[in-house]
C-alpha cells in the first residue's frame, strides 16, 4: 500500500504576488476511517470564506461543483487548484485552504482565503524553526531526515514541502511500509517562523 498524505490542518500561508498556495486540511467523526482519494462522496455543501477582491460566484463557478453533486477528494483537489488558477487569472495574490468535513458517505467545503492586498510587496520568506517526525516506527527518525531537506534555519515553500512528502512517501515504499502522513505547520512567534511536525499514523 502507498501512503495516503492528509494535508496539513494549518496550511502553509505563504502568498507568493500572483502564484496561489494550496492546502488541504480533513475533518471527520471519531472512529470514523477516510476514505480514499478515489472514492465517490456526496457533496453536501461548498462555503467560501475571506474573499474580496473575487466575487464568490465566480468563485464557485471555477469550483464547478454544487451540493448534491457526487466528488472524489481527487476531484475536489482539483477544483481547488482551478481556484488558485482564476485568482492567478485575476493577478491576485492569494494563500488558499480547502477545509473538508468528511462524515460516511458525505463531505462538506470550505474555501478558506487569505487575499494579497493590491499592490503588496512580496511577503518575507518563511523559516523553519524545528522539524519533527512523530509516530513513526517502521522508519526511523534518522532515515527520514536523510530523506528530506527541509531544515531549521532554511526557507520553507509548498514546493519544497510537496517534495518531501515525496520523499517519505518512496522511503515507506522502498521499505515495504504503508501509513498515512500529515504535515502541521504552526506559527508560534506569528511571524515567519514556523514549526514543522509530520505526524505519522503507520
Amino acid at each position: 500500500m502507498s501512503l495516503r498524505f492528509l494535508l496539513a490542518r494549518s496550511f502553509l500561508g505563504v502568498s507568493l504576488a500572483v502564484v496561489p498556495v494550496t492546502g488541504m486540511s480533513i475533518t471527520e467523526h471519531a472512529h470514523a476511517a477516510i476514505p480514499a482519494s478515489t472514492v465517490p462522496l456526496k457533496l453536501m455543501a461548498v462555503a467560501v470564506q475571506g474573499n474580496s477582491r473575487v466575487p464568490t460566484a465566480d468563485i464557485l463557478q471555477a469550483f464547478g461543483h454544487h451540493a448534491g453533486d457526487m466528488v472524489t477528494r481527487d476531484e475536489l483537489a482539483a477544483a481547488q487548484k482551478r481556484v488558485g488558477d482564476l485568482y492567478s487569472a485575476r493577478n491576485v495574490g492569494v494563500s488558499l485552504g480547502e477545509q473538508m468535513r468528511v462524515s460516511g458517505k458525505a463531505v462538506s467545503v470550505k474555501l478558506v482565503i487569505e487575499e494579497q492586498a493590491a499592490g503588496a510587496a512580496t511577503p518575507t520568506a518563511l523559516v523553519l524553526d524545528k522539524v519533527e517526525f512523530q509516530g513513526n516506527k517502521k522508519v526511523s527518525t534518522a532515515d527520514l531526515e536523510a530523506a528530506t531537506k527541509l531544515r531549521a534555519g532554511g526557507p520553507v515553500t509548498n514546493e519544497l514541502l510537496a517534495a518531501d512528502m515525496q520523499a517519505i512517501q518512496a522511503l515507506y515504499k522502498s521499505k515495504k511500509a504503508s501509513g498515512s502522513i500529515q504535515p502541521q505547520a504552526t506559527y508560534p512567534n506569528h511571524d515567519q517562523h514556523v514549526v514543522l511536525v509530520w505526524s505519522i499514523h503507520e
